[in-house]
């Protein structure tokens, strides 16, 4: 009620800057965006394959070269495959709630808690940031492609990964974040569990051998960009419902 009075005391033309998103949000959402240009220029031109390459050298203990690429259903609807490690298993599970089943139900779910209690424009929005991330993910990986990294294989030969090839950015590092702000949205007190699953998710993604730190970084770049704009939304939502009592 504090705060309907306050925003009511705001003479129309105050109140209306008010409900706009703030410079400080167009200025994060500017960095973001420069900053995952600049990243995805780097990729495509090579120049943090050494840094790609150390962590396929050094972080991926479990890397099997000729299968890296994974062309069946694990990841989408499944965590793993039965074959796997108990390690990669064990990581697999952690980024399960980033496959494209798992957190698109989750985002799902976030809409509807949204659109009750702030109704159909930031019920729609997290499931819009699922779809546009995903759409700029797919369009990212047919665009981009980075210099070849190369694994061991069991006889000592150095192997060309193929799957690294047009891995970027993680969309598995992009559906963490938007999970993990769509759970944040609808239960304020859940960031003490989710932002620690969140954090770890980038490392699990290189040490199962599903993405190089790139990957990661830009995964995780491009759902924040997106969450800006998403966040203005619903905060813009918010605060007209506390106007309209």
């Amino acid at each position: 009620m504090a705060l309907r009075e306050r925003m009511l005391a705001l003479a129309p033309s105050r109140r209306a800057l008010a409900l706009a998103p703030s410079r400080r949000a167009l200025a994060l959402l500017a960095v973001l965006v420069l900053a995952l240009g600049v990243l995805a220029v780097l990729v495509q031109a090579g120049s943090l394959t050494a840094v790609d390459q150390y962590s396929v050298d050094h972080w991926m203990r479990w890397l099997v070269p000729q299968s890296a690429h994974k062309t069946d259903a694990t990841g989408f609807y499944r965590p793993f495959t039965l074959d796997s490690s108990n390690w990669i298993k064990a990581l697999d599970i952690w980024t399960y709630p980033c496959s494209v089943l798992i957190s698109g139900l989750v985002v799902i779910g976030a809409g509807i808690l949204l659109w009750r209690r702030l109704g159909p424009v930031a019920g729609m929005t997290p499931a819009a940031v699922w779809l546009v991330g995903n759409t700029l993910e797919v369009i990212g990986k047919g665009v981009i492609t980075r210099p070849a990294l190369f694994g061991t294989a069991d006889n000592r030969v150095r192997v060309h990964v193929v799957s690294f090839d047009d891995s970027f950015p993680s969309g598995h590092m992009l559906r963490g974040v938007i999970v993990a702000a769509a759970i944040v949205v609808v239960w304020r007190r859940s960031l003490r569990w989710v932002l620690p699953w969140l954090l770890f998710v980038g490392p699990a993604l290189v040490f199962a051998s599903a993405h190089v730190v790139s990957d990661v970084v830009g995964g995780a770049l491009l759902g924040l960009a997106l969450l800006v704009p998403a966040a203005a939304v619903i905060e813009h939502e918010r605060l007209r419902r506390v106007l309209s009592g």
